[in-house]
């Protein structure tokens, strides 16, 4: 290789680092939307396999918040396992919301309420209503990323 080719190599690995650098950063105030700890008004979290494993370094653990910020509810999901992807979504809503109005409900991925050690709790709905009425039903997905690991495993 002459100095060229190395000079050429070495900007574009630069420019590959820079952009990585910058969508890490935009990322990251992606999901850091203006979210105060005082505004949360309900968390809720669960194990999946606390009953089934041995020591609390194995329990995984699934956090469900929302906040209330002026107009805006946002949703967070998080986990302590690397086969979760942390999620977030805002609904424009003008009302007042308590932690009342808030419904989680922990299901298995074919939907059951019912969990066992081999069919293990995967997806929580979350129900935000006000006087009753249901304005936000979503599903999230805590095991989206071991899926997408499997699948790309497969396809290699």
């Amino acid at each position: 290789m002459n100095k060229k080719s190395i000079v050429i190599l070495l900007v574009i690995i630069m420019l590959f680092l820079l952009i990585l650098f910058l969508f890490i950063i935009y990322r990251k105030n992606m999901n850091n939307t203006n979210i105060k700890e005082d505004n949360l008004i309900y968390e809720e979290t669960v194990s999946p396999n606390e009953n089934y494993v041995s020591s609390d370094e194995e329990k995984v653990f699934y956090t469900i918040k929302v906040y209330k910020n002026d107009n805006t509810i946002v949703v967070k999901s998080s986990s302590n396992t690397p086969f979760t992807k942390e999620l977030q979504y805002e609904i424009k809503y003008d009302q007042e919301l308590t932690k009342n109005d808030v419904k989680i409900e922990w299901t298995t991925l074919m939907g059951d309420t019912n969990y066992t050690e081999k069919n293990q709790i995967a997806v929580a709905v979350v129900t935000l209503s006000h006087n009753g009425e249901i304005f936000s039903q979503r599903k999230i997905s805590f095991v989206s990323n071991a899926i997408d690991i499997i699948v790309e495993a497969i396809n290699q």
